[in-house]
């Protein structure tokens, strides 16, 4: 009877914790099934697991003056999944885009910053990350 009641309080705990870990894991930074669920049509890109989005066309942004840095990587993959969406995969970006920090900024690996830059025909692109909070 014991071994059967501490099996029963086992699983029980068991799926106590599995349950608040997915409900912690749900608040956060968007995704990109996040986002491409609620705008299919979303300019984004995803950087060391943050997904950055396009924002170019906002006011402020026009105010204000960008300068390429130095170049972080390229875009992998052109793709709209919304499932397994991995780094440097991109919705509207062609493949091999250069993607590029601002002039004066540092970038280290999972440490992504908080605007990236692409030029695409001439024009310098300007992409924030999507952070919660």
């Amino acid at each position: 009877m014991k071994v059967k009641l501490f099996i029963f309080s086992s699983i029980v705990c068991l799926v106590i914790v599995l349950i608040a870990s997915a409900n912690s894991s749900a608040i956060g930074n968007p995704t990109a099934r996040d986002i491409l669920k609620a705008n299919s049509d979303a300019d984004i890109i995803q950087i060391d697991g943050l997904i950055y989005s396009n924002v170019t066309d906002n006011e402020w942004i026009k105010e204000q003056e960008y300068l390429l840095g130095d170049k972080i990587g390229e875009i992998r993959k052109q793709t709209k999944r919304k499932w397994f969406y991995l780094d440097y995969f991109a919705t509207i970006l062609p493949k091999r885009t250069a993607v590029y920090i601002k002039e004066g900024q540092e970038y280290e690996k999972d440490a992504a910053p908080f605007t990236v830059l692409v030029e695409k025909d001439g024009e310098i692109l300007v992409y924030q990350a999507m952070v919660e909070g």
